[in-house]
């Protein structure tokens, strides 16, 4: 499904045109970024992106949902950025039987309006406007692997990094919850191309779906919250209307849609709840076979209370023909 052989220029402004972010992703090579290239400048430029995009025209088109989430992020139960360390169990060898025999060799293609014409209008309103965001994200990733390859191959040549290059690696562990304390930095950079990698986007936008109400909740149209994410911070959290007593998360709230699906992603790529999810896709991308989506979904089952949660995610993608968008990217 994602084989990324070749330089791939995207751009989301194929879609929703006002972002204007067209113009700066044509500044990179995709596949062979420049390690003197600042990522502390890409991200701080990719931050202030999105910042007017406008949901109006899919608020007020469903009925609100209620959003629930199992488990919250260890770092904001605790309050402080903590390391988590699980113990992983061996992968189930009919799981390695069923990534080798789904084998399926998809190319890169563009995304274009036709690819969404089955959707009804309300449908095709939601996935136009969340669709290419986690196109987006999904590609950022893959810019922040090529920059660890680089590094990786960097260090086994020269065999020391900057303190420049050291820092951003021990951030990007931070971020994704990884101890780097007393670590080799190869072996840092292995673990952290484990948890830095892509989330089929047909599985990120059935989530979406499912957990916003097609961008119609109270959370989505008010607090630009697609995936009802929990927080115990009163400073980004708005309280569910029907929560239990004794209950205090909240639903994370955000600022626009693209920090939400970032937040999504970070929480995916993080948290141990998903560390299996993560393993599995470890191997996947070892034998460059993302085509059994279903591997994956089977993983999410603690995301949310529902205990169907799973045939609702692979009820949501089979219906809406979702796995279509696992081979698309936004380009001219």
């Amino acid at each position: 499904m994602y084989k990324f052989t070749s330089i791939i220029f995207f751009s989301i402004g194929a879609v929703l045109c006002t972002l204007g972010f067209s113009d700066y992703l044509k500044s990179f090579d995709v596949k062979n970024i420049d390690t003197k290239i600042s990522l502390d400048s890409y991200f701080d430029e990719y931050r202030h992106t999105y910042k007017n995009i406008n949901s109006d025209e899919i608020n007020n088109l469903y009925s609100e949902k209620e959003i629930t989430l199992k488990d919250p992020p260890v770092s904001e139960v605790l309050q402080t950025k903590i390391i988590v360390k699980v113990r992983s169990k061996p992968i189930s060898p009919k799981i390695l039987l069923e990534i080798n025999k789904n084998y399926q060799q998809n190319n890169l293609s563009q995304l274009t309006d036709l690819d969404l014409n089955y959707l009804n209008d309300n449908k095709k309103q939601f996935v136009k406007i969340v669709l290419p965001i986690i196109l987006n994200e999904n590609q950022k990733i893959i810019l922040i692997r090529d920059y660890l390859k680089d590094i990786r191959f960097k260090l086994n040549k020269n065999k020391t990094l900057t303190n420049s290059e050291i820092n951003k690696l021990n951030n990007l562990a931070k971020d994704h919850s990884i101890s780097y304390e007393n670590k080799h930095k190869l072996d840092l950079i292995d673990d952290l191309l484990i948890n830095i990698d892509i989330i089929p986007n047909s599985i990120a936008l059935a989530q979406a779906a499912i957990e916003s109400g097609w961008g119609t909740s109270r959370f989505a149209t008010q607090h630009n919250a697609l995936f009802g994410e929990y927080t115990y911070n009163n400073k980004n959290g708005v309280k569910p209307l029907e929560r239990e007593n004794g209950e205090k998360h909240l639903i994370k709230s955000f600022s626009s849609y693209d920090h939400s699906v970032e937040s999504y992603f970070n929480n995916i790529n993080s948290h141990y709840a998903y560390l299996e999810f993560r393993n599995i896709r470890k191997i996947m991308r070892q034998r460059n076979n993302f085509s059994n989506t279903h591997l994956l979904i089977n993983q999410l089952n603690t995301y949310a209370e529902d205990s169907n949660y799973i045939n609702t995610i692979t009820a949501v993608i089979d219906k809406n023909k979702f796995k279509k968008f696992d081979s698309k990217i936004i380009t001219y």
